[in-house]
């Protein structure tokens, strides 16, 4: 049990590194009987690096060589010019559930929603 709980940061990276090398208009839909549950110990959120930083919460993303989702830890980042972070959201649907992915958005077509 001590050797995974000291290689978790590493798979943490390692899907958060794969998750970005992904095409931008690369998506997966895939439906799951449950839906999961946040993961029992909550990771820290690290400190922000400097002023304009933006948190992206902790969110789930698909990991297909294993078939399963994964837990992505939460990370400060730098927002694009004139973007908005969305977070992603469980929808439930026929026969299950579905995670529907955060994305940036357009600042204007963001706020015009409301």
């Amino acid at each position: 049990m001590g050797k995974s709980r000291n290689t978790w940061p590493l798979w943490m990276l390692f899907l958060f590194l794969l998750a970005g090398s992904m095409p931008a208009g690369v998506t997966a839909q895939v439906r799951v009987a449950e839906k999961p549950m946040p993961p029992r110990e909550q990771m820290k959120i690290p400190p922000k690096p400097g002023e304009g930083y933006v948190l992206l919460p902790g969110r789930w993303i698909w990991h297909r060589p294993a078939r399963m989702y994964a837990w992505l830890a939460p990370v400060w980042v730098e927002p694009p010019r004139g973007k908005v972070w969305t977070p992603g959201y469980w929808k439930e649907v026929r026969k299950g559930w579905m995670w529907v992915p955060g994305k940036w958005e357009n600042k204007k077509r963001f706020w015009n929603r409301f």
